[in-house]
């Protein structure tokens, strides 16, 4: 173990002497884990005990170059640990893991860095807004401790430590916030930023950005994918239904669990916004939507089950610490009221805001439902009871930015960081670059098997130009879903050159690929676990690494798409060619059963699959639109 004596900075209000502890850490001895004693309020460090933060650190992987700057990287939330996330970094980093160091630090408040686990905001009891305030008096002293600013001076101890003088910064979703942060706090630190699902200090409190990027991104995809025309009306009227008649029931959830839903307005509310954070949601909500208004309700009961699953409460707050979430975000972030009134008179106030704004503000919502959904209630009332900062310690200072290279990207359907809040940070940095992904949601360079978001950011590292962004305009479009409710009302595929196919066959291999794209759909953007359940029945089991580019295997067994026809075999997605290839065995009708070989490009829009094949006795040889290609 080696220890690193930290003097105070030049000038800085510290007192202390900081002891920073790394060693070999996991199989590899690239991977260094390391810890640092930091005090409580970085400007008064005799006030409060001192906080333990644990960070991390991957070293390059060819010892015979010469290192380049490392990267620091932020996860977002506020409330994610930066440390469990490091996969994903390494991942984008890609070869410039060879020349670069990846430097990760748990935040403090988050996974092993002095972690807040309020239980009541944890396990979502009671409102969040009186969750929150019992959290504050939890902490006490400390409830003031979490500002971002404190995180960049934490950051900033580590580095001083390990004797790093420059670095370049990636933040993704509110850690965009903590590098912009960061660099105004210790700009001498920065060669260069990276925002991916940018905001910074300049938010509306009360975001009406959020609704109108809901509202332009779900037209989009009903406009690009040719279909869902009018969505807009159709998520309203839903919402309208539900007042009168919720959607409760049990199902399982993505990986299989059982999982209770109960469906109100603002739930539905919340599971639309969520299609920000996977894009399930934008693929399968018109056609569950239509196949509901039909008579068939288990496309929408699956969704209602996902998405309770997806924001359920509860879980280890090391994975994701809620009071962590509350203590920056009443710490930082920007609101409608005084923080030095009392909690009714901020009340009053954010009342006064709420009745100033449109009616029409939040449509296809309501004031009153929006604003009761999951995340905007956390975000527009969860603070109304916690204490003003006992130590003024703002995120951002006054003046301008540095002049430093800052990428910006975000993508066109984020509605988390929406692109009206992404443009705005980009113009507060006087050499920045706006990058905005077509077709994309929130986040674009993590989980990038197409490789260019990622790949503008690893050039923009190695070269501090952004170059060519052209493929950012040409992202995939999100391929709709539609969920025929029997075998016989399922879309035909098309005959091609000697195909000698039934109409029931045509059928069940549209039906076997759409089997095919809703399970691969499902493990890209929301399973965790190996095992996925068919939407009528049977299931799947999946292998292979997520970030990775290293084949994906998914093997069928008797998975119903639609009831009457189980597709059961193996499939590989290559992603390096970006190809998906399955041989299955379709049972159902005598002229639908057989085996088939299908070949889907998942690469581009509009691109076609083909099958070959026997089925009912007679050779097949068809075509299907592709069920799917990986978004974002």
């Amino acid at each position: 173990m080696v220890g690193f004596v930290l003097l105070p900075a030049a000038g800085g209000a510290a007192a202390t002497v900081t002891h920073v502890q790394l060693a070999a850490c996991g199989a590899s001895p690239l991977v260094e884990c390391g810890s640092i004693r930091v005090p409580l309020y970085w400007s008064r460090p005799a006030l409060g005990r001192p906080l333990t933060v644990r960070f991390r650190v991957y070293r390059h992987t060819d010892p015979g170059a010469r290192p380049a700057e490392p990267l620091v990287a932020f996860e977002g939330g506020p409330g994610y640990p930066s440390i469990g996330s490091a996969a994903s970094y390494l991942f984008m980093l890609g070869t410039l893991h060879r020349t670069h160091d990846l430097i990760v630090m748990d935040q403090r408040g988050t996974g092993t860095s002095s972690l807040i686990d309020c239980p009541a905001l944890q396990n979502g009891i009671g409102t969040y807004e009186h969750a929150s305030a019992v959290c504050a008096r939890q902490l006490g002293l400390r409830a003031g401790a979490y500002g971002t600013a404190a995180v960049a001076g934490d950051m900033a101890a580590i580095l001083r430590g390990l004797g790093v003088h420059r670095v370049d910064l990636y933040g993704d979703s509110y850690g965009t916030y903590a590098a912009q942060v960061f660099a105004l706090h210790h700009p001498a630190m920065v060669r260069a930023i990276v925002l991916d699902g940018t905001f910074d200090q300049s938010f509306d409190p009360l975001e009406p950005e959020e609704s109108a990027s809901l509202r332009h991104a779900w037209r989009a995809v009903c406009r690009r994918s040719g279909a869902c025309s009018g969505i807009l009306r159709s998520i309203g009227a839903f919402d309208r239904h539900l007042a009168a008649h919720p959607l409760v029931g049990h199902g399982h959830d993505q990986d299989g669990y059982p999982v209770a839903y109960r469906v109100t307005p603002a739930a539905f509310a919340q599971l639309v916004g969520d299609a920000t954070y996977s894009y399930s949601f934008f693929r399968d909500l018109p056609g569950a939507l239509h196949a509901y208004r039909h008579g068939d309700q288990a496309p929408l009961r699956r969704l209602a089950a996902e998405d309770a699953s997806f924001d359920a409460s509860g879980g280890s707050a090391a994975g994701y610490s809620v009071g962590d979430q509350a203590a920056v975000s009443c710490h930082d972030f920007p609101s409608v009221w005084d923080v030095s009134a009392s909690p009714a008179r901020r009340l009053a106030q954010l009342d006064r805001a709420i009745a100033r704004l449109p009616d029409g503000v939040y449509a296809p919502f309501s004031k009153r439902v929006w604003l009761a959904s999951l995340y905007q209630n956390q975000l527009v009332y969860g603070c109304l009871q916690w204490p003003a900062p006992i130590v003024p310690d703002p995120a951002f200072p006054a003046g301008p930015r540095p002049h430093v290279p800052v990428l910006v990207l975000d993508g066109e359907y984020d509605q988390a960081t929406p692109v009206a809040d992404a443009r705005r940070t980009a113009a507060h940095w006087p050499d920045s670059t706006y990058v905005e992904v077509r077709n994309t949601a929130h986040i674009s360079a993590l989980a990038d098997f197409q490789g260019c978001a990622s790949g503008i950011v690893r050039r923009f590292l190695r070269t501090l130009s952004a170059g060519d962004t052209r493929c950012a305009r040409h992202a995939p479009a999100v391929e709709v879903a539609t969920f025929p409710a029997t075998l016989g009302a399922a879309p035909a595929a098309d005959r091609m050159s000697g195909d000698r196919s039934s109409g029931a066959a045509r059928r069940a291999v549209w039906v076997a690929a759409a089997t095919l794209g809703d399970a691969y759909t499902r493990w890209y953007n929301l399973m965790y676990g190996s095992v996925g359940h068919g939407l009528h029945g049977g299931r799947y089991t999946t292998a292979g690494p997520y970030y990775s580019m290293r084949p994906v295997h998914i093997r069928f067994d008797g998975d119903r798409f639609v009831p009457g026809l189980a597709v059961s075999g193996p499939s590989t997605w290559t992603r390096t060619a970006h190809r998906l290839q399955a041989t299955l065995v379709l049972a159902g009708p005598a002229a639908a059963s057989g085996r088939i070989v299908l070949d889907i490009p998942t690469g581009r829009s509009g691109a076609r699959a083909t099958a070959v094949g026997v089925l009912g006795g007679r050779h097949i040889h068809l075509s299907v639109p592709t069920p799917w290609t990986p978004e974002g």
